[in-house]
């Protein structure tokens, strides 16, 4: 990414989360219209989205632990997204520093890890979407 585009997208991501606080209510809004998970309908197990749209209201509105508890992957992009933005703003100011992991076999790790979370909750009450 060359010089321009890192300056667009520092300027563009923190647009975007003001858009977003400001236009919160009508975001929440969508909510009700997006449905229920039909293969949950259909078989009674959490499919590893199960949770996300409450996942995402909980963290509009500043509930990280509920936002955990619904499904754990939309808080866990959120603080990547957060990261590489850090990461971006740093190289523009002239330093490198690298804050998330580069190395395949972490995230192979990581998403292993998520793939036997989305197993268990269907099991443990207490890790299951509310």
């Amino acid at each position: 990414m060359n010089k321009k585009q890192k300056i667009a997208v520092a300027v563009a991501a923190p647009t975007a989360v003001i858009l977003i606080c400001i236009f919160k209510e009508q975001i929440l809004g969508i909510a009700p219209y997006l449905g229920v998970c039909t293969f949950y309908l259909l078989t009674g197990i959490h499919c590893p989205g199960c949770g996300n749209t409450r996942s995402v209201r909980a963290l509009l509105n500043g509930d990280l632990l509920l936002a955990v508890r619904n499904n754990a992957t939309i808080p866990f992009l959120a603080f990547l997204l957060l990261c590489l933005y850090i990461e971006l703003a740093a190289d523009l100011c002239g330093k490198k520093i690298r804050i998330l992991p580069r190395k395949l076999w972490i995230w192979l790790t990581v998403i292993g890890l998520f793939m036997v979370y989305y197993v268990l909750r269907n099991f443990i009450p207490a890790i299951a979407p509310i």
